[in-house]
């Protein structure tokens, strides 16, 4: 198998040899999960390559660009029929460029260039228990990791999903659940504050560990969410035993070039978007 770097490589080679050279994609569905968060389904001409984890840098002429996680998981063969890809990106409308995101519409065009970052290694996870925690628009990047943890389960032992939401409405893509708990995930999802159709749990995400029911020493945990969420349970989970190179996370703050040229995302002798985005607890400690 080949390593993520050496994919990463080949894939931004086929793309553009110049790494600020946007190539086009064209929106063929968007999907409103909540009332600011949408999924966009776009296709592109040239085949890509790409794992969970990474991100690509999406842009709108005249508006700029973001980093923005990779919300689908690879098909192989490519699924187009005709060598094209499809690729699937969730935003929540946030800011300026994000607004412009949501304003299109399926026939336009948008630009990306990617994929960059380092992604997870899945292998891990392989004959362990698996701890997944995700705290609002932090699911995206870790819904391919469940499409992975789905077609792969009998590779793995338990699998569990902590997911924190501010409210029932805003649950990105509740209606996936029962999809993920029929691929033997167990789903937990809690909400901040709850309404009166509301009968789930009502609290912080890092509150619902014993609801995982395993041996933390030997699982490995995946986690995405806010700062404050991402460093409460890498030290919960250190505290109750989880070797902290089993704890990983995935940073997006603060990326602004997507290829450790423009220094915005340089933190402790690493830089987030080539570096990482993913990490483990030790090398954050570090």
């Amino acid at each position: 198998m080949r390593s993520i770097k050496k994919q990463r490589a080949d894939s931004n080679r086929a793309h553009n040899e110049n790494i600020y050279l946007p190539f086009p994609g064209v929106v063929e569905e968007v999907v409103q999960k909540t009332h600011d968060v949408s999924l966009f389904r776009i296709k592109t001409q040239i085949p890509l390559r790409y794992n969970p984890g990474q991100f690509y840098m999406i842009g709108i002429w005249g508006a700029g660009e973001v980093p923005i996680s990779i919300a689908s998981l690879q098909k192989d063969p490519l699924n187009g029929g005709d060598g094209s890809s499809f690729i699937e990106f969730c935003v929540r409308k946030a800011g300026y460029v994000t607004s412009h995101i949501h304003a299109l519409r399926p026939g336009d065009t948008l630009w990306l260039r990617g994929p960059y970052g380092n992604g997870f290694d899945l292998e891990i996870t392989r004959n362990r228990d698996l701890v997944i925690v995700a705290g609002g628009i932090g699911i995206v990047p870790l819904r391919p990791v469940l499409q992975w943890v789905v077609e792969n389960r009998d590779d793995l032992r338990s699998v569990t999903l902590l997911y924190g939401s501010r409210s029932p409405s805003d649950i990105v893509f509740r209606d996936e659940v029962p999809l993920w708990q029929k691929g033997g995930v167990k789903v937990v999802t809690t909400v901040d504050r709850g309404d009166e159709n509301w009968d789930g749990p009502v609290g912080l995400v890092t509150t619902m560990w014993h609801e995982a029911k395993v041996d933390f020493k030997r699982a490995v945990a995946l986690i995405c969410g806010p700062e404050i969420m991402i460093k409460a349970a890498m030290q919960d989970l250190f505290f109750f035993g989880m070797p902290d190179d089993r704890i990983i996370t995935t940073l997006e703050a603060h990326m602004k070039c997507g290829v450790g040229k423009c220094g915005h995302c340089y933190a402790s002798e690493k830089y987030i978007c080539t570096d990482g985005p993913v990490f483990s607890y030790r090398e954050i400690k570090q």
